[in-house]
């Protein structure tokens, strides 16, 4: 049923176009031939010169020679003769009036003509756009989206952020969390995860497994150094776990000893092997 309609659709928007564009095709060719008839019609009337009259009225020696024998009244062609002469100007008026009102409605169907010209084939664009939106849609299998995947990302994480921001931590992690479960390894989104345990629920364990996440992706070293450090901290601090603190600040200054969080720890290190107290080595890094 719904096919049948979707024919009947086209049929009629595709009728509607032939025959407006083909009406306001005539109306443009019939308004072009009146302004052809009406620049013919201007150039054969040319306007009288004036000059001697070649005739002049009888006078009293010739009057026997023109005046007719009899006294016979004038015939119909010469009353019609005489009146269509009197009248010219009289019927040019009129033949131009009506020339102009048949030219006023040509121009008006013209303008009807053209607009429902552009609505039916705006009306038949848009149907067609969409039925080749629903091909393409299952002949890709899937929904067709002109917004791209980074695009759709970052209002994901914006979302999240507003989120945090009105103090629903709880459920920005959660947005985060399904951000990074569509794209593992999004950095932005797990040490976001991170902070919100850290910071704003103080939930160090959970803290920690987020840091320990983002050390096993490819950061820039300087930043690597500054999470490492972070999570050193949490280790010896609020973990009591500094045994586990000092293998990461070792790592740290043997992986990445140019940055300024490699600086740290290797002065850190200096000062606890000074010092003798391994069991020290995480704390106040």
């Amino acid at each position: 049923m719904r096919s049948i309609l979707k024919v009947l659709l086209y049929t009629a928007l595709l009728a509607a176009c032939y025959w407006c564009g083909f009406s306001a095709y005539g109306d443009y060719a019939q308004l072009m031939m009146d302004d052809g008839d009406g620049l013919s019609r201007s150039a054969r009337v040319k306007p009288g010169k004036p000059g001697k009259e070649t005739n002049s009225p009888p006078t009293a020696a010739n009057a026997d020679e023109t005046l007719p024998a009899t006294n016979s009244p004038p015939s119909r062609k010469s009353v019609a003769s005489a009146q269509t002469a009197t009248t010219g100007e009289e019927t040019d008026e009129g033949i131009g009036t009506r020339t102009n009102h048949r030219v006023g409605r040509n121009y008006l169907r013209l303008l009807g003509y053209t607009v429902g010209f552009a609505v039916s084939l705006l009306g038949l664009g848009f149907v067609a756009a969409q039925d080749f939106g629903h091909l393409l849609k299952s002949q890709l299998g899937r929904e067709v989206s002109y917004v791209d995947a980074r695009s759709a990302r970052k209002a994901e994480y914006d979302r999240a952020e507003r989120t945090a921001l009105k103090g629903q931590h709880h459920e920005a992690i959660r947005l985060l969390q399904a951000i990074v479960a569509k794209h593992p390894g999004h950095i932005h989104s797990t040490l976001r995860i991170a902070e919100l345990y850290d910071k704003e629920l103080h939930d160090f364990q959970n803290a920690a497994l987020q840091y320990e996440q983002l050390l096993q992706l490819k950061l820039p070293p300087e930043q690597w150094g500054w999470i490492a450090i972070r999570l050193a901290n949490i280790y010896s601090g609020k973990l009591n776990q500094p045994r586990t603190a000092l293998e990461l600040v070792r790592r740290l200054a043997a992986e990445h000893p140019e940055t300024q969080a490699g600086g740290k720890a290797l002065k850190r290190l200096s000062r606890i092997s000074g010092a003798g107290l391994d069991a020290e080595a995480g704390k106040d890094l």
